[in-house]
């Protein structure tokens, strides 16, 4: 299938799976205002997608984002007014709420570069798998200033000390290197970076939707305590009990067969 086109985000449907790709390769798909608007739009295009149950977030060329555009997108921050600059900056958390927010797993295809607000994207998926060749770092302390989303969800994926050594020194590391401290999930070589990734999405996509659920109540599990927790756990697994795809398995078991799942 021909992806769909915009001028810097690509899109390829494939039966239940989406893989959106940055499109900015000469610029190793550094994000610049044009960009983040029409991620934004693509995301909640293919999120309010249906027939999408899972998606795969990579980047065209050599990179999978080398963060922010220093011309476009950094340099003019330090000019605006503080309404200005709070206005600029609410497209941010919009894009990565998308990501950790949406309805079906996401996973991030790593290739080359992801640095800066490049790691941030790929920090907001659910799962990471790199490219044998990629690199990732939080290098905003080069820039003099703090990460985005990373800062809330990395201590939650690698703990706190090794996160404040990313923050602090700017270190990039290999592949190989942020699997070992879990930062990504799986390494692979690069020839078989998006045959991996999808291969991956495909997988979830097979699963009934309680994969969907589960992703909300993880997310929400981060901000309650234990007895609230087990509380609204109790409500989804009613609902759970109550889907399409529940039935589904049950009959499946019965007649010795796999199942076939609607994600309802």
């Amino acid at each position: 299938m021909q992806p769909e086109r915009r001028e810097n985000v690509l899109v390829k449907r494939t039966e239940n799976i989406a893989v959106v790709t940055l499109n900015r390769p000469d610029k190793l798909n550094a994000l610049s205002p044009e960009l983040i608007k029409e991620l934004i739009e693509t995301l909640g295009e293919v999120i309010n997608d249906d027939r999408i149950r899972a998606m795969v977030l990579t980047g065209a060329g050599r990179a999978f984002c080398a963060g922010g555009d220093v011309t476009m997108d950094i340099a003019p921050l330090s000019k605006m007014t503080p309404i200005e600059f709070e206005k600029y900056m609410e497209q941010s958390p919009i894009l990565y709420k998308l990501l950790i927010n949406a309805k079906k797993p996401v996973i991030a295809a790593i290739n080359g570069h992801a640095i800066g607000a490049g790691l941030d994207l790929a920090v907001a998926c659910d799962f990471r798998i790199a490219a044998e060749d990629a690199q990732l770092g939080l290098v905003f302390v080069k820039m003099g200033i703090a990460p985005d989303v990373s800062l809330y969800l990395l201590p939650r994926i690698i703990g706190l000390s090794k996160t404040k050594r990313l923050a602090f020194t700017g270190d990039i590391l290999k592949a190989g290197e942020a699997e070992q401290i879990g930062l990504v999930d799986k390494v692979v070589p690069s020839n078989e970076l998006m045959v991996s990734a999808e291969a991956f999405a495909k997988t979830l996509a097979e699963g009934p939707v309680s994969i969907g659920i589960m992703k909300q109540i993880i997310n929400q599990a981060l901000r309650m305590d234990l007895d609230a927790f087990m509380d609204y756990k109790l409500q989804r697994q009613y609902q759970l009990f109550h889907t399409d795809d529940h039935m589904e398995a049950v009959r499946a078991w019965g007649e010795k067969r796999k199942p076939i799942f609607n994600w309802k």
